[in-house]
């Protein structure tokens, strides 16, 4: 299973590191009888990222790496709270660059691990969906936090060879002839995305009282205990069990899933039920005394143009969010996202903020979150 953070306050309280950033330089060596010297050659630069599997792909495509001299170490992760933890536990001063749902971004500004951005240095901003760019999530204390790069939704996963038609309802996967056959994944904060409107109504799943958040974890235990296969620690797990026929419908999914099971030989499909969806939004981010924060600038450049843009889309059957991207995209793929009526889809897969830091009396935090969620893990 992966690991998430154990609380808010343990974010709010994080001192902050000093910054490690080491840098290697081949020596001269002496060269012949005449006593010349071989010009000193620098050694490349190990330049760190977190993210989900398969979020490296913009990165790594093309000649950036090579044009730039940049040892690339990604760490792949489960989560998001995974990518705080991390952070956390020794990743201030180490890591240049990571992905992050645009919901955790005021968070983590507040707990002192990201570096605001400077706006002047990302050149493509003005081109990037203003849908996204606009959202005051990515933002804290009036300074920027992340650069929107990704996007899609959470849909229910299903197989087209078992499942006659696409389920109309979320709750449809608790029908008898889907009993052991339902796909769950320990994502937390994804899990509430979905589930937290499903059972409560509440357009933000994601912003409910404390009796509703209990009643969401229940709701979950229940498929969990009663329905499920398995809980999968990933999404890739998850694909693998649907190329094994092992599962038929999921209780959550991803579009990227549909991908790498066609990649195993098996065709799985997605539906957004009736209640709707959630919908994340990945920023870049920079996290705080990142060792090389200049090269952290160009990898955001490069993330965001127009051919890496269309590269990631493409394999991973990914929202993308410069628009210049847009018209590169295969026909299909430009019209699954509908970059035509982006506020229409955004009505039935929607954005959504994490839980407030702080319990006001009527809406759980995300402690509140955490701790209920760990019911769910446990059960």
């Amino acid at each position: 299973m992966p690991s998430f953070a154990s609380s808010t306050q343990s974010i709010l309280a994080l001192s902050q590191m000093s910054m490690i950033s080491r840098r290697g330089l081949l020596g001269a060596a002496a060269v012949g009888a005449l006593g010349l010297h071989a010009r000193p050659a620098q050694a490349a630069t190990t330049m760190t990222w977190m993210g989900w599997q398969g979020y490296e792909t913009p990165i790594t495509s093309g000649s950036f790496l090579k044009d730039n001299d940049i040892d690339f170490q990604p760490t792949f992760v489960a989560s998001n709270e995974e990518i705080i933890t991390k952070l956390q536990a020794g990743g201030i001063g180490k890591t240049d660059l990571i992905t992050m749902y645009f919901g955790y971004l005021p968070i983590m500004a507040e707990g002192g691990l990201l570096e605001p951005i400077d706006p002047s240095k990302v050149d493509q901003f003005g081109d990037l969906v203003p849908q996204f760019t606009s959202q005051q999530a990515i933002r804290f204390q009036d300074k920027l936090y992340g650069v929107p790069w990704n996007w899609g939704s959470l849909p229910l996963m299903y197989d087209p060879a078992a499942v006659a038609a696409p389920p109309e309802s979320w709750l449809d996967i608790k029908k008898p002839e889907f009993k052991g056959k339902v796909a769950m994944v320990d994502d937390p904060l994804g899990n509430l995305l979905v589930w937290g409107t499903v059972v409560t109504g509440k357009p933000m799943g994601t912003l409910l009282t404390r009796e509703e958040l209990a009643k969401v974890i229940d709701e979950l235990i229940d498929i969990k205990k009663n329905h499920a296969r398995a809980f999968f620690a990933t999404y890739g797990d998850m694909s693998d069990a649907f190329a094994r026929n092992e599962v038929v419908v999921s209780a959550i999914g991803w579009e990227a899933v549909a991908v790498w099971t066609k990649s195993k030989g098996k065709e799985i499909r997605y539906t957004i039920p009736k209640e709707g969806t959630g919908m994340f939004m990945d920023c870049l981010c920079i996290p705080k005394d990142a060792p090389h924060q200049d090269l952290s600038y160009k990898m955001i450049n490069h993330v965001i143009s127009p051919e890496p843009q269309k590269i990631f889309a493409t394999e991973q059957s990914a929202g993308i969010t410069n628009l210049k991207a847009v018209p590169l995209l295969p026909p299909e793929l430009a019209q699954s996202y509908n970059y035509a009526d982006l506020d229409g889809f955004m009505q039935k897969a929607r954005l959504q903020p994490v839980p407030p830091s702080e319990y006001d009396g009527t809406t759980a935090s995300y402690d509140d979150f955490l701790t209920e969620y760990a019911r769910l893990q446990k059960a």
